[in-house]
């Protein structure tokens, strides 16, 4: 009785095993992208598609029966994120479409379509190598790569061989700490050997990707050049602005010189007055001087006029100098 239970056990984990080797599709997934996970069937108007997850517990995703979805199972890890192309059910198509993927996804998903025709999905989540950078700094070369899933791998090369040593460092990120950052150094004893005609490579690989940066002496050459070039124009602007701040500079304090008409006063010259000068600034202050002096010579020039016209009440004649009387003949 126990030989046959434990026989039944081995039977069920081979069969498991068998399917799970043979009969599953491998599906990789991006985070936080779209995935469709495949399904067929021979079709009909009167489908019926139930899809989940198999870990520990059965975890309900989606099941469309009566030409509608059943979501009252539905588990809330894939609420809003779990849909079905209706519109191509009644061909055969009952692949499930997932949005936002995350790393808990991962697993191993079933797709019944009723009778034994059940398919069964195999699903890996990847933050694929985006970017990879590699910068000089005396006799250290360091590359780094951010934001990688699963944990990935950093290899150097160069292009003839020579001897450094490298440090790396693994650091994990994001809100619960799934991501990987990794960053790595090499240090060489021997600048002016190692750094005039090689050419390094760091390469950063994962199980769905790999990419590689390279620095050569060409690269740092090119940047040096970049950096004098950028250097020579910011020096040509400065000189070139160098003139046009200075006259505007000289004509602001032309302009502090001026004297506007309107703080002279009004003088009023028989039928004239000193405002007839439109002019809105006077160019210089000499100019200002001679024409009040004109102005007050004509002014007083008028006052004697009158002081001497028949008539005149001569009120205040003491405050003029008197003529010294002419003698009189004896």
């Amino acid at each position: 009785m126990e030989l046959s239970r434990i026989i039944g056990i081995k039977c069920v984990v081979l069969a498991f095993l068998w399917t799970l080797t043979n009969g599953d599709t491998e599906v990789s997934c991006v985070f936080q992208e779209s995935c469709i996970l495949p399904c067929s069937f021979l079709g009909s108007t009167d489908a019926l598609i139930s899809w989940s997850l198999l870990k520990a517990r059965h975890v309900s995703i989606l099941s469309y029966n009566s030409k509608q979805d059943q979501l009252t199972q539905q588990d809330e890890h894939f609420r809003g994120r779990a849909s079905l192309f209706k519109d191509q059910i009644s061909n055969g198509n009952a692949s499930l479409q997932l949005t936002s993927v995350e790393f808990q996804d991962e697993g191993r998903y079933k797709c019944a379509t009723g009778g034994n025709n059940d398919s069964f999905i195999s699903l890996k989540v990847d933050a694929p190598v985006r970017e990879v950078n590699i910068e000089k700094a005396e006799n250290r070369i360091t590359c780094s790569s951010e934001g990688i899933y699963p944990e990935p791998l950093l290899t150097w090369s160069t292009s003839r061989q020579t001897v450094f040593r490298s440090t790396t460092i693994v650091q994990q990120s994001g809100p619960n700490r799934e991501l990987y950052n990794i960053k790595s150094s090499v240090i060489f004893p021997d600048t002016k050997h190692d750094f005039t005609d090689m050419t390094y490579s760091c390469t950063v690989s994962t199980r769905s990707n790999n990419k590689t940066a390279i620095l050569s002496n060409r690269n740092l050459k090119e940047g040096i050049a970049k950096a004098m070039v950028a250097g020579v124009i910011m020096i040509a602007v400065i000189l070139g602005l160098i003139p046009i701040c200075c006259n505007k500079f000289n004509s602001k304090m032309h302009q502090s010189c001026s004297v506007p008409m309107s703080v002279l006063p009004t003088v009023e010259t028989g039928s004239m007055e000193l405002q007839s000068l439109q002019a809105q600034q006077v160019p210089d202050a000499a100019e200002i001087s001679s024409q009040l002096d004109l102005v007050l010579t004509e002014k007083t020039s008028e006052e004697l006029k009158t002081l001497s016209a028949p008539g005149h009440d001569h009120e205040g004649d003491d405050l003029l100098p008197k003529a010294a009387a002419e003698p009189t003949e004896m």
